[in-house]
């Protein structure tokens, strides 16, 4: 086994300890069964509970499923417990494993979103989120952003919206887990992922964009890939 994956081997075992005292949960045995054991798949990549974490690229995916394709939405991801009434793809994932990924690979939360910035003052910190899918044989891969529109002016949400900022934790609870919230378009201080956009905290306003989805139902991998280090200094 390679050093840099030994290493990163020996760190998650702390790793997901840390986590679960960040949350706020107990740290005994009980606990750590809320995680998934890692295994190790070579060449820094490895498998957190169904989540594949490349360390090279800063990226990980999981699998989701198509949820809805038209009508109003607040979320682009829930878990398959949350709103998915309100979501375009919803997951077995939990989200604090989602959480964890991003600190896993040393990314921190962005507590302050400012409106007033726009997108251009939260470029660095940018998550790319990608949907993969098969058809018949053809493989595709959409932006997200490009997965909803605005009844006001017909555009998709740029594919710079998403940020990692965390979620809440109250009384030990870490409200993206109460909630099953992932990915929020509508502004959700309790949700992992935030979008940011001029609009964010109009509910009404959000359309899932049928054109550019998976067909419904359909199992889909969504990817996310963070910005590098250098980009964030």
């Amino acid at each position: 086994m390679a050093k840099n994956s030994l290493n990163l081997s020996l760190f998650l075992g702390w790793f997901i300890s840390s986590v679960i005292l960040a949350a706020g949960n107990v740290s005994d045995e009980n606990e750590t069964s809320d995680y998934p054991k890692v295994k190790t798949l070579g060449s820094g990549i490895y498998d957190f509970g169904g989540i594949t974490i490349d360390q090279k690229s800063r990226s990980f995916s999981f699998d989701a499923v198509c949820n809805q394709t038209s009508r109003l939405v607040e979320y682009a991801l829930v878990h398959e417990n949350g709103k998915v009434h309100e979501s375009l793809f919803r997951t077995k994932i939990s989200p604090r494993w989602i959480h964890a990924c991003f600190l896993l690979l040393k990314e921190s939360p962005f507590v302050s979103l400012s409106q007033e910035q726009g997108l251009a003052g939260h470029n660095d910190r940018a998550i790319r989120v990608l949907v993969e899918w098969d058809d018949n044989g053809s493989q595709f891969s959409e932006p997200l952003g490009r997965m909803t529109i605005k009844q006001t002016n017909e555009k998709t949400l740029d594919e710079r919206a998403f940020l990692f900022t965390g979620s809440k934790v109250i009384e030990g609870e870490y409200l993206a887990e109460m909630d099953g919230s992932i990915i929020a378009i509508y502004e959700d201080s309790r949700a992992t992922i935030n979008a940011i956009d001029e609009d964010n905290s109009n509910d009404d306003i959000w359309l899932a964009n049928g054109e550019n989805m998976p067909p419904l139902g359909k199992t889909v991998r969504i990817r996310l890939i963070l910005p590098s280090p250098a980009i964030m200094k």
